[in-house]
């Protein structure tokens, strides 16, 4: 700790990412990773029966794309989204982050209001794209 403090090297590796029992050390590959993670958990084989029924219900209503984005599912989180969500979060095994949900429900406020920021910077970029997409379309 103390070579670290004073800048010199201290000769040790640190782990970035573990995936597959191999240790992922450059940013690319971390994000492929991540993001590979983030699509395995999000695929639509994942998805109820029933939700799939609704699924394909809904995608032949015919889509308005004339909004303004100002619709209530664009809004930023509220802290109490944010904390509903990792309340009701099941202990399962840490994904490639190495996040474990223990820690995200034992945050203190002040990591709590950060990852909100986050998360709705991240809403918001995504909104921006969008409206973007839009506007050159």
């Amino acid at each position: 700790m103390i070579h670290k403090i004073s800048g010199k090297p201290t000769g040790t590796k640190i782990p970035h990412l573990h995936v597959n029992n191999s240790e992922v050390t450059d940013i690319p590959d971390i994000a492929n990773s991540l993001a590979q993670t983030f699509s395995d958990n999000s695929s639509s084989e994942l998805y109820s029966t029933k939700f799939q029924s609704f699924r394909r219900q809904t995608e032949n209503n015919p889509l308005n794309f004339k909004s303004n984005n100002t619709e209530a599912y664009n809004n930023p989180f509220f802290m109490s989204e944010l904390t509903a969500a990792i309340s009701k979060s099941h202990d399962t095994a840490a994904g490639p982050d190495d996040i474990h949900y223990q820690m995200l429900k034992h945050l203190p406020a002040a990591a709590l209001d950060t990852l909100l920021h986050i998360v709705n910077d991240i809403w918001s970029i995504v909104a921006i794209s969008h409206q973007a997409g839009e506007l050159l379309q």
